[in-house]
């Protein structure tokens, strides 16, 4: 093809100059000045097109270049990975209030990430420091939970909703987990771990106060490395869709029964086995334990009160034997986790400021790609041209969507969409859509000429849209492949409004 293509060229020079000189017998027969100077502008032009012509005949022509890709092994390294994707996200957000706020949360996970992999910890990094929070509906008896996790009374307790009116966390040291004791989580040795506990606000608090702070909790416990899901009944309706919502994450946690001094023996079996029973396809059998937090105190037979110990031995075995055995995993699921979601709102944040990117990037090449068929109006060079750009115009279109593509794999892009639109016969509906628009607008022989280059701009458009799509849905043409994008495009921009407003730009730029 590109020895035709030379051949062609050729022929076209050899007219090229035998019409030039036709011309210029023709100019100085009136004004020899006038003819040198015509002749001349005319093969800047020419020199221009064809300098363009060779710039993008170049790139798509030039050899392909290996890429070596070395892909995470461990799951650190995975975190670690995503991490650095999230950070190069956040780095193209132009909001920069919403890029500092994003990236300071990128920041946090990244020192917690360094400290799990290095195995530090201490009082400012929460490198190997366990994550767990307390959650449920209002009055469940968190806070109680938490007294008792502690050994002592951090924080009041009342049975009236809306008592943590905002998070609290505790910092308690446990011994090394590889032989702690079950009885407890207060440390009994030098050899310590850390462990940071949070008391969250109440689900379904009324008041927008209470909504706030609704989703306050629904946002740490998102953050847990483990959670302790905490009810005093049975699940109800919306404590279920939280439970199913926050599994379906990936959160590791454990459903904890309060209040059960409140029951006899044999109604405690019942209960513990409906919700097992409830929640089986969510959760282990063992995940679901009974607790009593904060017993009811008892009369003494001389009139007294005592208050009873916590009853939560069945609870502190589960966490501790989750912590032994699936610790490190935790943090770094969790991690990996949250810079997902960290990802997610990355994205939503760009999605907007691409698409104007994107459109900017579209509306330049489907020009760029007018004037160098206009100036190479031959069959087997337009198709070469046209591919060209369009490459190029993927490659730009890549970089916006923060996606390294090669200037090897944007040809062959540009070569299977080119393929696509020709089987389409998009071409020749695209001449007979622009000419009535263009004999409207503009006298005839005028209108004759702009066709194919306004052509060329519309379907380069169409091109540019159908590579926006593959982009966006991360190189992914979809489950009806190319053609339905293209289609899809095609028929989305071919409304009256939008090539009536197509049709005066292009006037404006191209007479």
């Amino acid at each position: 093809m590109v020895a035709v293509a030379t051949l062609i060229s050729l022929g076209v020079l050899l007219t090229a100059v035998s019409s030039l000189g036709q011309l210029y017998g023709a100019i100085a027969l009136i004004s020899p000045l006038l003819a040198q100077a015509a002749i001349a502008l005319i093969s800047l032009a020419l020199a221009a097109a064809v300098g363009i012509l060779a710039y993008y005949s170049w790139l798509f022509l030039r050899p392909k270049r290996k890429r070596i890709v070395t892909l995470p092994q461990s799951p650190d390294q995975v975190a670690a990975v995503s991490l650095q994707a999230v950070q190069q996200q956040v780095s193209q957000i132009e909001d920069e209030i919403a890029r500092q706020a994003l990236a300071a949360r990128s920041q946090v996970l990244s020192a917690r990430l360094r400290g799990q992999m290095g195995g530090q910890i201490d009082e400012q990094s929460s490198g190997s420091t366990f994550q767990i929070v307390v959650f449920g509906l209002g009055s469940a008896g968190k806070t109680a939970l938490v007294n008792a996790l502690l050994g002592e009374m951090a924080a009041p307790v009342a049975a009236t909703l809306g008592t943590t009116q905002s998070a609290q966390t505790y910092r308690i040291e446990v011994p090394d987990l590889s032989r702690s004791s079950l009885s407890g989580l207060k440390a009994r040795s030098q050899d310590k771990a850390a462990v940071l506990i949070t008391d969250t606000p109440g689900l379904l608090e009324a008041s927008a106060l209470g909504e706030a702070r609704s989703q306050a909790a629904k946002a740490l416990a998102a953050a847990a490395d483990l959670l302790l899901f905490v009810i005093d009944n049975d699940l109800h309706r919306v404590e279920y869709e939280q439970l199913v919502t926050l599994v379906g994450m990936g959160k590791r946690l454990l459903l904890v029964f309060n209040k059960r001094d409140r029951y006899l023996p044999a109604e405690r079996e019942q209960i513990l086995q409906r919700l097992q029973e409830r929640t089986h396809q969510l959760l282990n059998r063992e995940d679901v334990v009974m607790v009593a937090a904060y017993p009811s105190s008892a009369q003494l037979p001389d009139g007294s009160r005592v208050q009873p110990d916590p009853e939560i031995t069945d609870l502190v075995e589960r966490m501790l034997s989750i912590l032994r055995q699936e610790g490190t995993d935790l943090i770094v699921s969790n991690l990996l986790l949250q810079s997902q979601q960290l990802g997610e709102e990355a994205r939503s944040l760009l999605s907007i400021q691409r698409q104007q990117q994107a459109e900017t990037i579209v509306d330049r090449y489907q020009w760029i790609g007018a004037g160098v068929l206009a100036a190479t109006p031959l069959p087997v060079i337009d198709m070469l041209a046209t591919a060209a750009v369009n490459a190029q115009m993927v490659v730009e279109l890549s970089r916006v969507y923060g996606v390294e593509v090669s200037i090897e794999e944007a040809k062959a892009l540009a070569v299977s969409l080119a393929k696509t639109m020709a089987a389409l016969s998009l071409a020749k509906g695209t001449m007979k859509l622009l000419a009535v628009g263009l004999q409207a607008n503009v006298a005839t022989a005028i209108a004759s000429k702009l066709l194919q280059g306004v052509s060329a701009a519309y379907l380069t458009r169409i091109a540019g849209k159908s590579f926006m799509v593959y982009f966006q849905a991360n190189q992914d043409w979809g489950d009806r492949g190319i053609q339905a994008v293209v289609e899809q495009q095609y028929q989305l921009n071919r409304r009256d409004a939008f090539v009536k407003q197509f049709l005066h730009s292009a006037i404006e730029k191209m007479t």
